[in-house]
């Protein structure tokens, strides 16, 4: 069996695919068990959401983790012990405190990859191997790592995970889906190759690549020429964006004026009205993907939902009625490109838009909106017609969707690790007696990398040890150009960055390492990296004194991770 699993912002799915009787490949989403409103029920999606229940609230239980729409729930009920969008800290030193303790995103991710562990140990004839996690192609290696941590911190072995991009599996599924109808019935035809953008718009990252594609009788070939950066933008920024003009709109029409309410009170309308905002997105989304499906001429601008925020203000609700076309002119802030060239990191948050990330992207590594044979659109917010009909306007190029964005990445990247397999062991010639492989029979992919890896240890100016746009793997080493400043260690800092002189640069870690034995300040020392193909990162320093030191300081080995024994709650 392939395992594959789609490690979300706002929601987790789990994939299996196996090979039937008939030797066809078959590929299914593995319903997650979870409590919700005091019952235990199996789901297609997992929230990706923690609460820390600390008086046993849920389910008559003794108290615990909840994972899923429990935790979802209880954002109304008891929101500061509740985590969600820990995704988006990945890789940085983000911390929440619950209960006089700290976690990290990746302990975060680890509960919700754990509470996702034993629910397909509890399943049976699920036995794998290997799991694929998938991950937006922007993600750097330090985001990488702390995803690579929380699977261990899950339980799962370094051996058994393999990391995928998230917009490379989301293609592969719908390439298989294409694969399995008759040449008739296919919308594009892979047998040439296509460049295709793919724009995966999730509830908390927005990921853009370029790939080339060529699928073959038996073979398929991924090949990344374009990456976007990483970009904090998604269904959340949706929702943002609705809760701050719906709260303008309620201040207006009830004549509340500026500094009437204190900062605490404004702060709970907006926390009510940003829960409401996600309810009206997917009522919204729902209503107009049903209207469509019954008749394709009907008029979307003026669909409408209503919504009831009870006990909104002084004990009075607040009643909501919104079209697609209010809810288009809220959120319109996040179509607009300004074509803004952004200075520093920030400036990328502070004008958040689909189009921009786009645009960037292709100007970054030079390709032609001409050359581009179709938009993918993937991701939860891709059933939002409005962003369609923007990405179509934008790019000029026919855009097609998979029939289910929100499991699209997930049975990818379990279907990835078929064809992975098969091209394993075709390398190793070992196939099982009976098993037929073909010699062009496997998968052939890349992986780049988005953004330049740059250390600091050379009074203080960054060098660029792995350039962006490099293919992983690979290593390389830096000989007789540092020197000592300590006789007690070294301390290095890891950068990400364009280029040296990206004034957008920011610091990923800050790392110490002491040496076996002390050393002459100035005695030089040679360093040696390398990068696999999971983006996983190793550097080794080597001493040039006459114990000739070696030092690993790859980030994995330097933070010792063992298995966590959360009190994850899952039903007995």
């Amino acid at each position: 069996m392939y395992l594959g699993i789609d490690l979300g912002t706002t929601n987790t799915v789990v994939s299996r695919s196996f090979v039937d009787s008939d030797n066809k490949l078959i590929t299914e989403i593995v319903q997650i068990g979870q409590y919700y409103n005091d019952n235990w029920e199996k789901f297609d999606t997992l929230p990706s959401m923690v609460y820390f229940d600390m008086e046993g609230v849920v389910g008559g239980t003794e108290g615990g983790i909840i994972v899923g729409r429990e935790a979802k729930r209880q954002r109304e009920q008891d929101k500061e012990n509740v985590v969600s969008n820990a995704k988006r800290f990945m890789g940085t030193q983000h911390t929440w405190e619950i209960d006089g303790k700290r976690y990290e995103a990746k302990d975060i991710a680890a509960m919700v990859l754990q509470h996702c562990k034993k629910t397909i140990e509890r399943e049976g004839n699920m036995n794998y191997e290997t799991v694929v996690i998938t991950v937006p192609a922007s993600f750097n290696p330090e985001q990488i790592e702390d995803t690579l941590k929380a699977a261990k911190q899950a339980g799962f072995q370094d051996d058994q995970v393999i990391i995928k991009h998230e917009p490379t599996a989301a293609l592969l599924s719908f390439i298989d889906g294409e694969a399995k109808k008759s040449k008739q019935e296919r919308y594009v035809d892979f047998t040439e190759t296509k460049r295709v953008l793919v724009f995966d718009l999730g509830g908390g990252t927005c990921d853009t690549s370029v790939i080339d594609v060529q699928v073959g009788d038996r073979d398929l070939h991924f090949t990344e020429v374009g990456i976007g950066r990483y970009q904090e933008l998604g269904g959340i920024d949706f929702d943002d964006r609705l809760a701050e003009g719906l709260l303008n709109t309620y201040y207006r029409e009830n004549n509340i004026l500026e500094g009437t309410l204190t900062s605490q009170e404004q702060k709970e309308l907006y926390d009510k009205l940003l829960l409401a905002a996600e309810t009206i997105k997917e009522k919204l989304s729902g209503s107009i993907y049903t209207k469509l499906s019954m008749d394709d001429s009907v008029d979307i601008e003026n669909i409408q939902v209503k919504l009831n925020v009870p006990n909104f203000h002084n004990g009075k609700p607040y009643r909501i009625s919104l079209t697609k076309g209010d809810y288009d002119q809220y959120t319109q802030a996040l179509y607009i490109d300004d074509n803004i060239r952004y200075k520093k990191f920030d400036d990328m948050d502070k004008h958040k838009n689909i189009m921009g990330v786009i645009r960037k992207t292709l100007e970054d590594y030079g390709i032609s909106k001409s050359s581009i044979d179709y938009v993918f659109m993937t991701g939860g917010m891709s059933k939002f017609v409005t962003i369609r009909e923007k990405l179509e306007a934008y790019m000029g190029k026919p855009v097609i969707t998979p029939e289910n964005p929100m499991d699209a990445v997930a049975r990818g990247a379990s279907i990835y690790q078929y064809y992975r397999v098969k091209e394993d062991k075709k390398e190793r010639g070992d196939a099982k007696e009976g098993e037929k492989l073909s010699s062009d029979e496997g998968i052939v992919d890349t992986m780049m990398l988005a953004e330049a890896v740059l250390l600091d240890m050379n009074e203080g100016l960054p060098k660029v040890i792995i350039p962006k746009k490099t293919i992983v793997p690979y290593e390389g080493e830096i000989i007789g150009e540092f020197k000592t400043t300590s006789p007690a260690g070294v301390k290095l800092n890891i950068y990400a960055a364009e280029n040296e002189k990206d004034s957008s640069m920011r610091i990923q870690k800050c790392i110490e390492k002491f040496f076996n034995f002390p050393v002459e300040s100035g005695t030089p020392f040679d360093i040696k990296y390398q990068i696999n193909e999971n983006k996983s990162i190793n550097i080794q320093i080597i001493v040039n004194d006459s114990h000739r030191q070696e030092l690993d300081i790859s980030i994995r080995s330097d933070l010792k991770i063992s298995e966590q024994n959360y009190k994850i709650m899952i039903e007995e």
